[in-house]
């Protein structure tokens, strides 16, 4: 089994990552928020990388059509299973699958792909570029393409709130210059993971043919406060919402959020479909 899908497997609970506390439900607020904003009526979505669903049901209870998959088969049977014990005829189905090779999709098969946990985990550049190139390959014209991605910046800072031990040069320089971890290092915090810059994020895809639409720090420094996030009273915690969401796309402070969420829509240059910006330049 994938290595990263062994550690969802046998050391994870993602079932509960944004349902525990306050401060974790700031990112699914944040990101349904925005989206409910710009997904047309009647798409039919793709949700790569889902985990145990969150945003697949979400939408599906909602009427749309949902394609839910993720590489770790825990989560997919537990998609499966809520599916079948659901009290509402839901148009959604549940597969493992690969992000990086969607071949059992048809080109521009979907009005909106959410790839929302494949690109935390990919530390080959290569590999990350196949994951947002197969994505936009069964993405329809003028499709909704929405990526997550994790802010280094925030990755040291949380390192050093929970242990010390993380304060050293040399996990300066791991998180900081080399934005990565393998789940062969000694004191691998998770397990193979990819953290990038949000000038990063949005230079690599620049090379896509897509626009920008946002670029979203869905939980702005919220998990960073979280005991003061958590023991904020219902008024209280509105009207910390209200303020994240008015800041949460200011450039300035989007690295101190955990979780990058970037909008784009695919386009047609000169009416042929083209991969790259450099083709398209060169066209």
């Amino acid at each position: 089994m994938d290595t990263v899908a062994k550690y969802y497997q046998e050391h994870y609970d993602e079932d509960q990552r944004l349902k525990t506390d306050n401060a974790r439900k700031i990112e699914f607020l944040t990101t349904v928020e925005f989206l409910d904003k710009v997904i047309p009526k009647n798409s039919r979505i793709l949700d790569i990388g889902a985990g145990t669903g969150i945003y697949s049901f979400y939408y599906a209870e909602r009427g749309y059509e949902v394609v839910s998959t993720d590489l770790t088969p825990k989560h997919v049977y537990a998609i499966k299973s809520r599916i079948q014990n659901s009290d509402k005829k839901l148009n959604m189905r549940a597969e493992i699958v690969d992000g990086k090779d969607l071949s059992r999709f048809d080109d521009e098969s979907f009005d909106v792909v959410f790839c929302f946990g494949p690109l935390y985990h990919l530390t080959n550049s290569d590999d990350r570029i196949s994951a947002v190139s197969e994505s936009l390959r069964v993405l329809k014209k003028d499709g909704i393409l929405a990526l997550a991605y994790i802010n280094r910046f925030y990755v040291f800072s949380r390192l050093v709130k929970d242990n010390k031990k993380y304060l050293t040069d040399e996990w300066v320089g791991r998180i900081i210059n080399e934005g990565m971890v393998s789940s062969s290092d000694e004191e691998c915090f998770w397990t193979d993971a990819y953290f990038y810059t949000p000038q990063e994020f949005e230079t690599m895809m620049n090379g896509f043919s897509t626009e920008k639409i946002w670029d979203i720090g869905v939980d702005g420094i919220s998990t960073l406060l979280s005991q003061t996030v958590n023991e904020m009273n219902e008024d209280e915690y509105k009207v910390w919402l209200k303020y994240h969401f008015m800041t949460c796309m200011e450039p300035s402070i989007l690295g101190y959020s955990n979780h990058g969420l970037y909008k784009s829509e695919e386009i047609e240059f000169l009416g042929v479909r083209r991969i790259t910006m450099r083709s398209r330049k060169g066209a």
